[in-house]
């Protein structure tokens, strides 16, 4: 996997998805499969588009979140999930301050090449998290972004796969339940 920090460089066309991917998930694996699925399928490179801070961090600076990975530990685990590159961006007021329609125009289609845009089925973003898949779906039209939903992880266990379902089930020391969730042994 690829990290880029500095977007310049880039000359590949990429499907993409964005998120914390705090503990890379069995929901975030299922995503990631998907992704790398439609990118064969469209002839482009597999990426994630996330951050080296965590959104809330700096929305609500008085709160201290327990990060399930630190930025290093997210990195390997995602480059193991076999994703060509990963965006890697610090969320700044700038990027908070930003509509999803200039978020998708400036950074994923200028700066990122994205042509096709996976959202999971609950991801909002842009300033406030105020707009919603159809509107990612014309934003995305008017620079040549194809915007796909994935479904919700369903795997019959009747689990809510998310980053913050597992920190509670690690604050609760339900080390077993986390594991479940993470796909993987909790240490």
């Amino acid at each position: 996997m690829i990290i880029y920090q500095h977007f310049d460089c880039i000359s590949s066309d990429f499907a993409a998805c964005i998120g914390f991917f705090d503990g890379v998930h069995r929901g975030h694996q299922f995503l990631l499969e998907h992704l790398k699925e439609e990118a064969r399928e469209h002839g482009l490179k597999s990426a994630v588009v996330t951050f080296t801070n965590h959104p809330r961090q700096l929305i609500e600076p008085d709160f201290r979140m327990e990060m399930i990975d630190t930025l290093e530990q997210r990195l390997e685990k995602l480059s193991k999930t076999g994703i060509d590159a990963c965006f890697l961006l610090t969320f700044t007021e700038e990027i908070r301050n930003m509509s999803a329609r200039d978020f998708i125009q400036q950074y994923l289609c200028e700066k990122l090449h994205v042509r096709l845009l996976l959202i999971g089925y609950d991801h909002r973003f842009g300033k406030d998290r105020s707009e919603g898949f159809e509107d990612y779906v014309r934003y995305g039209e008017e620079c040549g972004i194809r915007v796909i939903q994935e479904p919700v992880f369903d795997d019959g266990s009747g689990l809510h796969y998310s980053s913050s379902e597992i920190r509670k089930a690690l604050q609760a020391g339900n080390k077993e339940l986390a594991a479940r969730l993470l796909g993987q042994p909790v240490i």
